[in-house]
């Protein structure tokens, strides 16, 4: 503790740090001795009890493209600041952001042993993979409800520091975690299973102590018996679409998506609205996203039937799992009716 109070550490990206967009996103990390970003709500919203000694940032590519390194030298860093609880984000639903939110979170908690906290959207990727490791808040799909977040991540970093009962995540907002504690109660399980069924029976709402996990059955799709006939197509959620926007794509959480022929696309003014990855690479060669060339050779050499001269695009940044499953079923709909046999669905 420092002037009686506890000390606390943030971790951001390279936006939430206000060094830049993607076009920094290759930054190493940087250890700045003030709140900075975020870190400077959860100062205010911490400063009776704790204090934000210091902000640590690291470019998302950065720790995407070395994640093992990288969370070595991020621990290390937080050892050296000496904090007594370590702050993560939130990443709300950016991918490679929860990636090193997550990360870091996890692996402070673990080597260093103390209390660590982030916050993410459920539908993050790296929510899964870490809502066991370290407490992830449940936020909202945008940046625009920081505040909302931070009041639930700085009361819960308060109480892990003082050791205060946490309860379910249903109670206190924060993704389940699927660990059991001990708890008393005021009717033993018998009773509480008893009342349970009779309230079923009486058409009561119900809600089970233990709910299982439900996972998605995607039956895999069969194989394309003969190449040389099949009629293919291009599906990709990486966001290249006309300058115009016709069918008015978004950059994150869209629920568009908009089908282009590929020599008409490339021969007039083009962009990509994905503003999730860095689309120079995409623009420089088109090809990279798109596999034209090369799918387009096999055709003329007899080994692929077709290659439907349209491509299908979708913008996968921040896009909820229910509107990806609307959008796929509409892609795949529209193919079907051209007669497609089997898609190439390519990602960033």
């Amino acid at each position: 503790m420092s002037n009686g109070k506890y000390k606390a550490v943030c971790y951001i990206n390279q936006f939430f740090g206000q060094i830049g967009g993607e076009e920094a996103a290759d930054i190493g990390f940087q250890v700045r001795r003030e709140p900075v970003g975020p870190a400077l709500l959860f100062q205010k919203l911490l400063e009776e009890k704790c204090q934000v000694i210091a902000t640590i940032i690291c470019g998302d590519n950065y720790f995407a493209e070395n994640v093992e390194s990288a969370r070595e030298q991020g621990v290390k860093l937080v050892e050296e600041l000496e904090p007594d609880l370590f702050i993560a984000g939130p990443a709300f639903n950016a991918g490679r952001y929860g990636i090193s939110c997550g990360n870091m979170a996890a692996a402070v908690k673990k080597e260093l042993g103390i209390p660590t906290i982030t916050g993410m959207y459920p539908e993050n990727p790296a929510a899964e993979l870490f809502r066991k490791d370290t407490y992830i808040v449940k936020t909202e799909i945008l940046s625009s409800k920081l505040r909302k977040a931070a009041l639930v991540m700085a009361d819960l970093g308060i109480r892990l520091l003082e050791n205060k009962h946490i309860g379910s995540a249903a109670a206190e907002g924060y993704i389940k975690r699927d660990v059991i504690l001990n708890e008393e109660q005021e009717k033993n399980a018998a009773v509480r299973a008893i009342e349970m069924v009779l309230d079923k029976l009486k058409g009561k709402p119900v809600v089970s102590e233990l709910l299982p996990p439900v996972f998605d059955i995607v039956q895999p799709a069969p194989k394309v018996e003969n190449l040389k006939t099949a009629r293919l197509a291009l599906v990709s959620d990486g966001g290249l679409i006309p300058e115009t926007n016709p069918d008015r794509l978004k950059p994150n959480g869209s629920t568009a998506w908009g089908h282009y022929r590929w020599d008409t696309l490339l021969s007039e003014k083009h962009f990509v609205i994905h503003s999730g990855y860095d689309g120079t690479w995409v623009l420089e060669n088109p090809d990279r996203l798109f596999p034209v060339k090369v799918l387009r050779q096999y055709v003329e050499k007899g080994e692929l039937g077709y290659l439907d001269p349209e491509v299908y695009v979708a913008c996968g940044n921040c896009a909820s799992v229910e509107a990806s499953k609307v959008k796929g079923r509409e892609i795949a709909a529209a193919l079907k009716d051209k007669g497609i046999d089997a898609v190439i669905l390519t990602s960033t």
